[in-house]
């Protein structure tokens, strides 16, 4: 084989790698457009809604608990005292 048959085939195989690597390019670049993304974006409009459901979760909680504050705040005090001394007492 001479040198100039090398140089061809050196540059022939070279032609096809590059041929397809822009193919495979293409083809990730398609599935990202076609399947990627768009779960992407639905997967960005459940986590919404799951944030949204949970700040009317708290706040509703946050209500519950200050109506049940206002209707018996003796109670209330008392509870957070035990639940104070208890914690105090597992912190040591």
């Amino acid at each position: 084989m001479s040198e100039d048959r090398v140089k061809e085939n050196v540059e022939q195989v070279r032609y096809e790698a590059q041929e397809h690597i822009e193919s495979l390019r293409a083809q990730v670049e398609q599935v990202l457009k076609d399947i990627v993304t768009p779960n992407l974006l639905k997967a960005a409009d459940k986590t919404d809604v799951a944030v949204a459901n949970a700040r009317k979760f708290k706040d509703y909680e946050i209500e519950n608990v200050s109506t049940r504050v206002r209707a018996q705040p003796i109670a209330a005090i008392l509870i957070s005292a035990a639940i104070g001394f208890v914690a105090g007492r597992f912190s040591r």
